[in-house]
């Protein structure tokens, strides 16, 4: 329910909205269903499609989700899917779940752009990418909308509602960060010069040579660096966990120290996104009591991050060199006893006091070579 009114311009503006959630269906007239070649629209009341819209087509008892982008619907506006492409269309039983796409792969007009942008690297080029990026980003807003109403709808707790809400906010909210970072990503031109060592490329880092640990750093790495640090038998591979900030930079001195050609440090909470990339949707990780503590960090390897590397997500929170206003440090990935909201890697309002030890917070490093270092 939604009650109109006239601006002095005599535009159509949005009063008052109830009941703002609409499911609305249409019959084909024709016995044979939508005809291909013609045109169909749909028009709306004015209003503000947040998130974007779902259209569902059903045919020969199977549908196919055509998820729109986030859109405004003026008076006599209608929606028409102009970018709707026919291969994105696919028929499956109506009564399966809905599948979120989490990491689409890269379409074929945005391998275009890429390369072009690639080829010829002006600001035209770029915005020409980042508009077919941001529409690819907001169909998976849109798939992330479609999921929180089936959750008003069906969930039989409100928390699983509040979850899917938060994400949805969060990603309208930090579109234009999340699709600079996908952009750095994309144009990094960086192969991994060993891809059987412990570093990974940090695709789209200001510091382009730069690479992060393939995982945080274990008991038996750190007690390389500490005389006399012991650890229980059997968890030589499990994160080193209880190291306060000024312990971890000695670490970080150490192996720089060891080191000609390169300087080791903390990730900032954006390096560390940039490695982590977006959390995949039901990712197997050790969170939420689904083991009495800590795991070995390749208990998981099946998960791995947007730079290839494991543990983000989970076992143990991870410390960052970013502090907020107060000068507590920004801890990344969620840990073992942590909700699965709380490790996505978008979170960066958990902190910790950088003097104290936790028993559930570790860290990896950032690896950049020693010439870049002014």
């Amino acid at each position: 329910m939604v009650r109109i009114k006239w601006d002095e311009q005599g535009k159509t503006v949005v009063d008052e909205i109830e009941s703002a959630n609409s499911i609305i269906t249409f019959n084909a007239s024709e016995d044979s269903g939508l005809i291909p070649g013609k045109d169909y629209y749909i028009s709306t009341l004015p209003c503000d499609i947040y998130g974007g819209y779902r259209l569902s087509i059903y045919k020969d008892d199977l549908v196919a989700h055509y998820f729109g982008v986030h859109q405004m619907v003026d008076r006599s506006i209608y929606i028409s899917p102009s970018d709707l492409q026919e291969s994105e269309l696919e028929f499956d039983n109506p009564d399966a779940p809905l599948v979120e796409e989490e990491r689409p792969e890269l379409d074929a007009i945005t391998n275009i752009l890429l390369h072009q942008y690639q080829r010829d690297p002006t600001e035209e080029n770029k915005q020409a990418l980042l508009d077919q990026m941001g529409l690819r980003y907001d169909k998976v807003v849109a798939r992330k909308k479609a999921k929180l109403r089936e959750l008003e709808r069906e969930a039989k707790t409100p928390d699983l509602v509040e979850e899917m809400q938060g994400i949805v906010d969060e990603m309208v909210e930090k579109r234009e960060i999340r699709l600079e970072q996908q952009f750095l990503r994309l144009i990094d031109p960086r192969n991994d010069d060993n891809p059987d060592d412990a570093w990974m490329v940090l695709r789209g880092a200001s510091a382009l040579n730069a690479y992060i640990g393939y995982a945080p750093v274990t008991n038996a790495e750190y007690a390389v660096f500490r005389e006399g640090f012991i650890y229980d038998t059997g968890k030589e591979n499990y994160p080193v966990v209880n190291v306060t900030i000024a312990e971890v930079t000695a670490y970080c001195d150490w192996l720089t120290a060891h080191d000609n050609s390169h300087t080791y440090r903390l990730p900032t909470d954006e390096e560390w996104v940039l490695a982590a990339g977006h959390m995949p949707k039901d990712v197997s990780m050790n969170s939420g009591h689904v083991e009495s503590g800590l795991t070995a960090v390749d208990a998981y390897s099946q998960t791995t991050g947007a730079c290839g590397g494991t543990d983000f997500w989970g076992n143990c929170w991870e410390w960052t060199s970013s502090t907020d206003a107060s000068g507590s440090y920004i801890v990344k990935g969620g840990s073992w006893d942590s909700e699965r909201d709380d490790c996505r890697s978008e979170k960066s309002d958990v902190v910790r006091t950088g003097t104290l030890g936790y028993t559930n917070v570790g860290f990896r490093v950032v690896r950049v070579d020693s010439s870049d270092i002014k």
